[in-house]
């Protein structure tokens, strides 16, 4: 039976519509949220994330990455659809971390070829929660 050792989350806004963060180019990725989790040895983090996205400009490849202490652990892209349309992204992972304390952070960019003319905003919601499980 598995017990939960840690809960982690950050909220930057539940609500659709409530926030309009433009996506940036790969090389400045926007940092949506953050929070730390404790793990322990033979444990895991069940990681969860909601985001809502906007297209603003033609067709825009946005890449949604999940850090644990600044390095990558796992991402997954998606297109934006008509102008203005609101994209929801739910995202599920579970990392099998080290045990230890980290720090989780969930960022986004636009990885589009032509940035200037595909873009796209974080327009809400945005959370990230995991459970630390041992």
């Amino acid at each position: 039976m598995a017990t939960i050792i840690d809960r982690g989350s950050s909220v930057a806004s539940t609500g659709t519509q409530t926030l309009s963060i433009p996506i940036l180019g790969t090389a400045n990725p926007t940092t949506l949220a953050t929070f730390g989790l404790f793990t322990v040895t033979g444990g895991s983090a069940l990681l969860s994330t909601t985001v809502g996205f906007q297209t603003t400009a033609g067709v825009p490849s946005v890449i949604f990455t999940i850090l644990r202490d600044g390095q990558p652990i796992f991402n997954v892209g998606a297109s934006g659809l008509s102008l203005l349309a609101i994209t929801p992204i739910n995202i599920t992972f579970l990392d099998n971390a080290p045990a230890g304390y980290h720090a989780y952070s969930l960022v986004v960019a636009n990885n589009s070829l032509n940035i200037l003319l595909n873009t796209a905003s974080v327009t809400g919601p945005v959370s990230f929660d995991g459970i630390s499980i041992g």
